[in-house]
């Protein structure tokens, strides 16, 4: 039998690695004559904006987890990386393949 504080520590963990687990692979970014300081400087600032940035309201997402909490953590994170490429493209930059 496992012991209850276990149990716990599974159930508290559980979240993070599921995010974590799906969490896409970090994009590089570039732009003809950018430094390594402006790309970074543009990531920051996008990043800082697409966060501040109102959420939409929506219904139940459509791919459900099950879990509502879970379910706006995934809609809210889709939603910042979404402004954030948009911001970065906005401002001149290209996604690396």
């Amino acid at each position: 039998m496992i012991p209850l504080h276990s149990m716990k520590s599974i159930w508290v963990c559980l979240p993070v690695l599921l995010l974590t687990a799906g969490a896409a692979p970090v994009t590089q970014w570039e732009k003809p004559g950018a430094s390594l300081t402006a790309v970074d400087d543009a990531m920051q600032q996008c990043r800082m904006d697409a966060r501040l940035a109102p959420q939409p309201h929506l219904g139940p997402s459509p791919h459900s987890m099950g879990t509502p909490a879970l379910d706006r953590i995934e809609d809210r994170d889709v939603n910042e990386d979404a402004r954030f490429r948009k911001c970065m493209q906005d401002k001149g930059y290209s996604a690396k393949p």
